[in-house]
């Protein structure tokens, strides 16, 4: 159980689930989120969300996605 507790108290919550999980992505997929992140404003997330939970297991939901996408989630206002 204590290491279950630890785990815990090492969690880096200056970076949120999304900007984790795209650290995983290549090289191009990363630049390709950049480029998605600074267009926005034409960009539905909703839609996004749902083609990318259809290819991939995310371990996020559509709120945190939409925060990180729209630039103002916890580890984009550090």
């Amino acid at each position: 159980m204590l290491d279950l507790l630890t785990k815990h108290l090492t969690v880096d919550t200056s970076v949120c689930k999304v900007a984790q999980w795209i650290k995983t992505l290549s090289e191009d997929e990363q630049k390709a989120f950049e480029a998605l992140r600074e267009n926005n404003a034409k960009v539905n997330n909703a839609d996004l969300y749902k083609d990318l939970s259809k290819e991939v297991t995310l371990s996020f939901g559509m709120t945190a996605f939409r925060s990180h996408m729209r630039g103002y989630c916890t580890c984009q206002k550090n």
